[in-house]
């Protein structure tokens, strides 16, 4: 508390100006850019996902910038439609058959009908009638569509069970391979295989490294933090693995 996490975040994306120093992406000093240009390189998962009366559609694609099949692709890779259900809806695209219909006949049948294969589906005020876990898929899924080249995590999978947030954590490795992430995380295990940890302390940068290096320097910060977690061995164990296959 008090480190200054949150304040990098909201710091990319200039809803704070710095006093001092810069913030340098690509050899381009952000501050020298418009507000446009800068935020739309940029997407963000925060702790609390963000979703508006509408529709599934509206809360994907706000400004109506991608098709039907981007949309249903990006649901397809975070799990909230699967890829027999993707396949049955390229087909009736690809054929310039009409979605209402396609969507009123499923809904008339008997079987159960996933709600996220129709993109006109309501989401209520602050996506008051889906799940936590389906709220911060959207989210992901969203953020997909966009192709940030930078993604941040404001400790994104907080407030979700640690199943649900093993699953967005290997949608994000697998999807987002291309981009660089930064991530604040609630669990350490979340991100001991990154490539670098950074560890504030009151706005000062205290440890930068890789977690392996971290975790086995005796005396350092990150190394008592995850000795305090009671998995010790097993962050050890796991940053080690990415230490290796990173060689």
């Amino acid at each position: 508390t008090g480190a200054g996490k949150s304040t990098i975040i909201t710091s990319f994306f200039r809803f704070i100006e710095p006093a001092q120093g810069k913030i340098v992406i690509d050899g381009v000093d952000i501050t020298k850019i418009g507000l446009n240009s800068l935020r739309r390189g940029l997407a963000i998962i925060p702790q609390e996902p963000t979703l508006f009366t509408g529709s599934l559609r509206s809360n994907l694609d706000m400004f109506n910038e991608s098709d039907d099949l981007s949309i249903y692709e990006s649901l397809r890779r975070v799990g909230l439609i699967s890829r027999d259900e993707y396949n049955s809806l390229r087909t009736v695209i690809e054929s310039g058959q009409s979605l209402e219909e396609y969507n009123k006949s499923n809904e008339n049948s008997e079987e159960n009908v996933n709600k996220f294969t129709n993109l006109e589906a309501e989401v209520t005020e602050n996506g008051g009638n889906l799940s936590q876990g389906e709220r911060q898929l959207i989210c992901l899924a969203r953020s997909l569509l966009k192709s940030p080249k930078i993604l941040l995590l404001d400790e994104a999978t907080a407030s979700i069970d640690y199943e649900t947030d093993a699953m967005i954590q290997n949608t994000i490795r697998e999807e987002f391979s291309e981009s660089t992430i930064l991530t604040i995380a609630h669990r350490l295990k979340t991100i001991i295989d990154y490539d670098k940890i950074l560890v504030l302390d009151h706005g000062n940068a205290k440890e930068y490294d890789h977690p392996y290096n971290l975790i086995t320097k005796e005396g350092s910060q990150f190394r008592s933090m995850c000795q305090d977690t009671g998995e010790f061995d097993e962050l050890v164990r796991l940053a080690k693995e990415a230490y290796d296959a990173k060689k």
